[in-house]
């Protein structure tokens, strides 16, 4: 997301000194670009670290939208384009972008194509951000030739930078508003972002209120599940940040609910259906009541209302007791999932694919979806040497494309059949009853019954029996379900 902090511009060329450690300057785009900005020296350059170039049509759209807007403005000694703040970390003969990459090259493509001899005087070295330039390249000089960009003025677009001495001080400006002092996090931003696209007062006071009433923090951890939902594709995958990230956990976020979102005026859901034939006669069923999970997504209300829903539905399987949901499932959320017999990384993951589940099928035959599905993810706390961790989730999700299988699946009994599939092995390593794993077995086996699940020292010698032992209880939870 791409920050103002400084909303009023200053004067041009006045170099205000905020504090031994902070300089702020007003330029035009050209003076920055041709190295023009009196009292400041350096390079500009992109860390290795930062997120790659990525904008693409739409957000090139609305900000050459903003500017034909200002030309058009038909006022006496018209200021000039205030493009926002560009925050700089200031190392030696570097300056590096913290934040503003993303307006910056942008404004150098379309500088190349206005003035081709002029270089741009930054290096990419991603991958991802040359690809993005040359697509915006031809997208923008196709532009070009059916409306001459050359009305565009660098010495007519003003910015102002904020250069820091520390990297630690120039992202405390990028992370704070300018007037509180208050740290934004992914949830604020995306809820500005959506707000703004609705016009009816009265939709925007009660969407407000709606997610006033939830926590930021709950909002902050459902959107992260739905976004691992979405980007676990077989068709398109991407890979989710590591909860340590948190710079890029909160721009995951931000890009899949807010720059990724369609700027139209339709609010389009995408429902799971099923046709029935009697007779001459056709019935269309809706298998679930939620939006598909990977739907796209548009502006204002159909986003507000997608990440609303999913939360309502987190709430029903995993903080509540709803009629919806049978009392056989919330037992065996009790027993096995409560208990935290497994570990944080798995309970987020079997989440995940329960909400997967009831976004394609409802509450249909949920409890036995409950069944396999843990049979699918709880399995990596038996195969593995030691404790799961985060790595293990992601590449678990890829090898074995779950999430797919869930939401490609025809009826549950499809997806049944293809999860009985899967075959694993005890892994013998630390299954003592004081270390994770034997106590992820003692749960199983207090759930199931001690008829169905033996000991702990049985399954060290018969590493191929526990599956087979786990397989014969839910069938037999199944059966007494269902009888």
């Amino acid at each position: 997301m791409e920050s103002v902090l400084i909303e009023s511009a200053i004067e041009e060329q006045k170099n205000i000194i905020v504090n031994a450690d902070v300089r702020v300057y007003s330029c035009t785009l050209e003076d920055l670009f041709t190295d023009q900005v009196k009292g400041l020296s350096g390079k500009l350059s992109i860390p290795e670290y930062q997120r790659p170039y990525v904008w693409q049509q739409k957000q090139i759209n609305q900000i050459l939208g903003g500017w034909r807007e200002h030309l058009n403005k038909q006022e006496d000694d018209k200021p000039m384009y205030y493009l926002g703040s560009i925050i700089l970390h200031q190392n030696d003969q570097k300056l590096n972008i913290i934040d503003g990459q993303q307006r910056l090259t942008t404004a150098l493509i379309l500088r190349k194509i206005i003035a081709p001899h002029k270089k741009s005087g930054i290096n990419y070295t991603s991958g991802i951000s040359i690809r993005n330039i040359k697509a915006n390249y031809q997208y923008l000089k196709q532009l070009n030739d059916e409306e001459s960009l050359i009305h565009l003025d660098f010495t007519k677009i003003n910015i102002t930078l904020v250069v820091t001495n520390t990297e630690d001080l120039a992202y405390t400006f990028f992370e704070t508003q300018n007037t509180g002092g208050v740290r934004l996090k992914g949830s604020h931003i995306i809820k500005a972002h959506h707000l703004r696209a609705i016009q009816d007062n009265r939709i925007v006071n009660f969407q407000a209120r709606k997610w006033e009433a939830i926590s930021s923090n709950k909002v902050e951890s459902i959107t992260a599940l739905l976004t691992k939902a979405r980007y676990w594709d077989s068709k398109l995958w991407r890979d989710f940040p590591s909860f340590r990230n948190k710079r890029e956990l909160k721009q995951s976020l931000i890009e899949e609910f807010t720059l990724l979102t369609h700027n139209d005026d339709e609010n389009l859901s995408y429902h799971y259906s099923v046709i029935k034939n009697e007779g001459d006669k056709k019935y269309q069923l809706q298998e679930s009541d939620y939006k598909q999970i990977r739907q796209p997504l548009s502006d204002g209300n159909n986003t507000l209302d997608y990440i609303t829903e999913y939360i309502d539905l987190y709430q029903i399987l995993f903080e509540q007791n709803d009629h919806r949901a049978s009392q056989e499932f919330y037992e065996l959320r009790e027993a096995l999932i409560d208990k935290n017999c497994g570990s944080v990384f798995l309970k987020e993951f079997y989440q995940i694919v329960l909400m997967c589940y009831v976004s394609r099928f409802g509450f249909y035959k949920l409890f036995e979806a409950s069944l396999w599905l843990f049979r699918a993810i709880y399995s990596m706390r038996l195969t593995m040497n030691r404790n799961v961790v985060e790595k293990s989730i992601f590449k678990y999700a890829r090898e074995t494309m779950i999430i797919n299988h869930i939401v490609e699946s025809y009826t549950p009994q499809q997806l049944f059949n293809h999860l009985t599939k899967y075959k694993y092995e005890l892994n013998p390593n630390n299954m003592e009853e004081n270390y994770a794993k034997g106590r992820h077995i003692n749960c199983i086996k207090a759930y199931f019954g001690k008829n169905t699940i033996n000991t702990i020292s049985y399954y060290t010698t018969n590493l191929n029996q526990f599956d087979k032992d786990l397989l014969k209880g839910i069938h037999s939870k199944i059966k007494t379900n269902y009888a």
